[in-house]
C-alpha cells in the first residue's frame, strides 16, 4: 500500500491572477493620461498632498517590512474547502460493504458531523488535525477511513501498518473494541499494547505484525527497543488520539521519539479536545500541510444535558457523604458515575455503598490493570450500578446508556468539567449531570458554567433521608476502618510474598535471567526523573498548585497581597528601608542555612520563621563571637568588670547591636556620641540597607 496520497496546492493560477490585475491597472493609468492641462494645473495643489500621503505610505511600508513577519496559519494549514460536515448515510461517504454492515450491526444510522467531515478526507490520504465536542463519536473518524484503506492493502507481506497512541489504558482498550467491533467482517488484525500487562505476550503478538497497533507511548517505545522483529518500518498511519492528555501526562518525549522511529512518508492525524501551544508544536512536528476540522466548539456543553447543582452549606460539609448516599438509594438508582477527588475517597466510597447494600465498582490509580479492565467490564454488563472514579476515566470512555454524572467533587477548571459530564448524553441521548458544591466552590461553579454556557438548576434533597443516612454512616464507620485497615495488612502482605517470589525465582532461574539483555531506553535514569518532575511541576502549575483553593479564596488572597504592598508603599521612608533590611537579612539567613544543611546531606530548613526570631538569633551570634576576645584577654570571673553579662542584656539592645554591625563607619560614629549605655533614647538617624549602602560607596 501506497501511504503517499498527498498533493501541494499549484500556486500558477494566483500568480496570472495578479498579472492580470497589474495589466488592468496600466491601462488605467494611461487612460488618466490623457485629461485636459487645465484640470491638472488646477488640481496641483491636490498632487502635492497626494504626494505627501504617498511618502507617509512608503514610510509606513518600510516600518512594516522592518518589523518582524507574524507566523500565518494559513502557511502551515492546508484548506479544508471541500469539506462536508453533513452526511445523509454512510453509503455517500465511500466505504466498502464490510464496513457498511458493521456500521449497521452497531446500529449507526448516520454519520455525526465529524465523521462526515473527517472520513472523505482521510481516505485520500491527507493529514488532518481534528477537534469535536466530546461523544461525537471520533473514534469511528478515523477508524473507518483506516479501515478501508486496510482492505487494500499488500496480503502476502504482513507488516504494522498503524499506530494509534492513546493516553491513558482505558481509553486504549476501548479503541481497541471499537475497532474489533468495525472490522467484525474483515480479514484486519488489531493488538492491544499497553502498561499493566505480561510483556511476553505483548511481544509475540507484535512479532506476528498485526495491522493496527493500539498502544500508551511508554510500552510501545519499550518494545520497540527491546522486542527483537519489531518495528515500524512499513507503517503508514499514525493516529494520535486525545493529544492534549497525552502532553498533560507528560508522554512528550515519548511521542517525539516515536515519531522519530516513525517513516516520514506516512499520513498522520491528530485529534485534540483543546488546541494550545503545545499542541500546535506538536502539529508543526508530526503533521504535513494538514486540515484543520473543527466540527463543534470543544468547551460546549451537549444540548441534552440536564445540570443541576446541590449546594453544600459550610455547617453541613460533614454530611456530604450522606447527600451523595440518600441521592443514589432514592433517586439515581443505576447506570451512575461518579467521580471523587482522590482515590482514597474513591475506595472509602465503594466500601460505604457495598455496606449499603448498593452495587458499586471502582476505578482509580491505585488498581492494578486487571482490576481496572474488570470493573469497566461490571459497569458495561450492568452487575455493577455506580462506577465511581477518579479523573482517569473522565476523557474518552464511552459506556452505553451512562444516565447520570455525579461531581461529588468540584472540578477544578472547564476542561475537566464537560469531559465528566460528556460521560452521558453522548450521541444525542438524554443525561443528568449533578454537581456537589460547598460554599468555597461556588464562584469557582459559576465562572465554569459561563464559559461552557451551561444552565443550572438547584436540587433540594430532602432533610430526612440525609439525617436517616447520616445515622448509617456513623453505624458502619466501625466497620469502614476495620475493612480499610484489613485491606492494608492484605496489601503489605501480598507484597511481602511477591518479594519472596522474586527471590525464589532470581535464584531458580539466576543464569537464564542474567543471560538476558539488558532492557534499554532512549533517556538515562536521571534525565526521566527530571523529565518526570517537570512534567508534575507543569500540571500542578496548570492545576494551580498543590493545595486546591477555590476562585474565591484565589481573590482574597490576591487582594490581601494588594492590601499589604499598599500599606507598605505609605510607610515612611525611614520604615520601609528597614523593613527592606530586615527581607535583605532574612534571604540572607535562609541561603546559609540551605547551604549549611546541604553541606551536611540533611533536608532544608522550614522557611517559616519570623524576621525578628532569625534576627535575635543573629544579633546573639554575632555578639558571643565578639566577646569571646575580650572574657579571653580578662579572665573567667573578672568581677570589676561592668561589662553587661549575656543575661542581663535586653532583647531590644541585641537587635539595636544587631543593626549597629550593618551601618556604615560615619553613621555609628555619629550614632555613638549622641547614645548613653543605657540605650534610653533612639537614635534619630535613619537605617540604610546593605544595598542601598553598596550604591553610594
Amino acid at each position: 500500500m501506497d501511504p503517499d496520497f498527498r498533493f501541494d496546492p499549484d500556486g500558477s493560477d494566483d500568480e496570472a491572477d495578479e498579472i492580470e490585475e497589474s495589466d488592468d491597472d496600466d491601462e488605467e493609468i494611461e487612460s488618466s493620461g490623457g485629461e485636459e492641462d487645465g484640470e491638472v494645473e488646477a488640481g496641483g495643489q491636490e498632487e502635492e498632498e497626494e504626494e505627501e500621503e504617498v511618502g507617509e505610505e512608503e514610510e509606513a511600508v518600510q516600518e512594516e517590512d522592518d518589523a518582524p513577519e507574524q507566523p500565518d496559519p494559513s502557511q502551515f494549514f492546508a484548506s479544508s474547502e471541500g469539506a462536508s460536515f453533513s452526511a445523509r448515510s454512510f453509503l455517500e461517504l465511500n466505504l466498502s460493504r464490510p464496513l457498511i454492515r458493521a456500521c449497521e450491526a452497531l446500529g449507526y444510522q448516520k454519520p455525526t458531523p465529524i465523521q462526515a467531515a473527517c472520513i472523505p478526507l482521510a481516505l485520500t490520504g491527507r493529514d488532518i488535525c481534528g477537534s469535536a465536542i466530546t461523544g461525537s463519536g471520533k473514534t469511528a473518524a478515523f477508524s473507518l477511513p483506516v479501515l478501508e484503506r486496510l482492505l487494500f492493502r499488500p496480503k502476502r507481506v504482513p507488516a504494522i501498518r498503524v499506530l494509534i497512541l492513546t493516553p491513558t489504558r482505558e481509553l486504549a482498550a476501548q479503541v481497541h473494541s471499537m475497532i474489533e467491533k468495525l472490522a467484525q467482517f474483515t480479514d484486519i488484525r488489531c493488538c492491544l499494547i499497553v502498561g499493566g500487562l505480561p510483556t511476553k505476550a505483548q511481544e509475540v503478538a507484535l512479532r506476528s505484525n498485526p495491522d493496527i497497533v493500539v498502544a500508551t507511548p511508554g510500552r510501545i517505545v519499550d518494545h520497540l527497543r527491546n522486542s527483537l522483529s519489531v518495528g515500524l518500518e512499513d507503517l503508514a498511519v499514525l493516529i494520535l488520539d486525545e493529544a492534549d492528555r497525552l502532553l498533560e501526562l507528560g508522554f512528550s518525549v515519548e511521542i517525539g521519539e516515536l515519531i522519530r522511529m516513525c517513516p516520514k512518508r506516512r499520513q498522520t492525524m491528530l485529534f485534540s479536545a483543546t488546541m494550545t501551544e503545545q499542541i500546535d508544536e506538536l502539529v508543526k512536528l508530526s503533521l504535513n500541510k494538514p486540515v484543520r476540522l473543527e466540527a463543534d466548539p470543544s468547551l460546549k456543553r451537549p444540548a441534552t444535558l440536564t445540570e443541576e447543582v446541590v449546594r453544600i452549606r459550610r455547617s453541613r460539609e460533614a454530611t456530604q457523604e450522606a447527600v451523595l448516599l440518600a441521592l443514589c438509594l432514592k433517586t439515581f438508582k443505576e447506570r451512575v458515575i461518579i467521580f471523587s477527588g482522590t482515590k482514597h475517597s474513591a475506595h472509602r466510597l465503594k466500601i460505604l455503598f457495598g455496606l449499603s447494600g448498593i452495587k458499586a465498582a471502582e476505578l482509580h490509580g491505585n488498581l492494578t490493570q486487571a482490576q481496572r479492565l474488570e470493573a469497566l467490564e461490571q459497569f458495561k454488563k450492568q452487575e455493577a450500578d455506580i462506577l465511581i472514579a477518579t479523573d482517569i476515566a473522565a476523557r474518552g470512555i464511552d459506556i452505553v446508556g451512562v444516565r447520570t454524572v455525579i461531581n461529588f467533587a468540584c472540578p477544578r477548571d472547564v476542561k475537566t468539567y464537560l469531559h465528566r459530564v460528556g460521560r452521558t448524553a453522548r450521541a444525542g441521548r438524554e443525561g443528568y449531570a449533578v454537581t456537589f458544591v460547598t460554599d468555597d466552590d461556588r464562584s469557582l461553579l459559576k465562572a465554569i458554567a459561563k464559559k461552557a454556557g451551561s444552565q443550572l438548576k438547584s436540587r433540594i434533597v430532602a432533610e430526612k433521608p440525609v439525617s436517616d443516612c447520616a445515622k448509617l454512616i456513623e453505624q458502619l464507620e466501625h466497620q469502614i476502618s476495620n475493612i480499610i485497615l484489613e485491606e492494608r495488612e492484605e496489601m503489605a502482605l501480598r507484597k511481602a510474598e511477591m518479594e519472596a517470589t522474586k527471590a525464589e525465582n532470581m535464584i531458580a532461574h539466576r543464569d537464564e535471567i542474567y543471560s538476558r539483555p539488558k532492557r534499554t531506553w532512549f533517556a538515562t535514569e536521571k534525565e526521566k526523573k527530571l523529565l518526570a518532575k517537570a512534567a508534575k511541576e507543569s500540571l500542578d502549575q496548570v492545576k494551580g498548585g498543590s493545595v486546591v483553593v477555590s476562585a474565591q479564596q484565589a481573590e482574597d488572597l490576591r487582594l490581601k497581597e494588594k492590601r499589604r504592598r499598599e500599606r507598605e508603599k505609605n510607610l515612611p521612608r525611614k520604615k520601609r528601608r528597614k523593613l527592606e533590611a530586615q527581607r535583605e537579612m532574612l534571604e540572607e539567613e535562609k541561603e546559609d542555612e540551605e547551604e549549611a544543611q546541604e553541606s551536611k546531606g540533611g533536608k532544608k530548613a522550614k522557611s517559616s520563621q519570623s524576621v525578628v526570631d532569625v534576627a535575635y538569633r543573629r544579633a546573639k551570634s554575632m555578639k558571643a563571637t565578639g566577646k569571646t576576645g575580650i572574657r579571653a584577654s580578662k579572665g573567667k570571673n573578672d568581677k570589676g568588670s561592668k561589662q553587661p553579662s549575656e543575661k542581663g542584656q535586653t532583647r531590644q539592645e541585641e537587635m539595636h547591636e544587631l543593626f549597629q554591625n550593618d551601618m556604615s563607619e560615619w553613621k555609628q560614629g555619629r550614632s555613638l556620641k549622641k547614645k548613653d549605655t543605657s540605650f534610653a533614647k533612639k537614635s534619630k538617624n535613619s537605617f540604610k540597607s546593605k544595598s542601598r549602602y553598596k550604591r553610594r560607596k
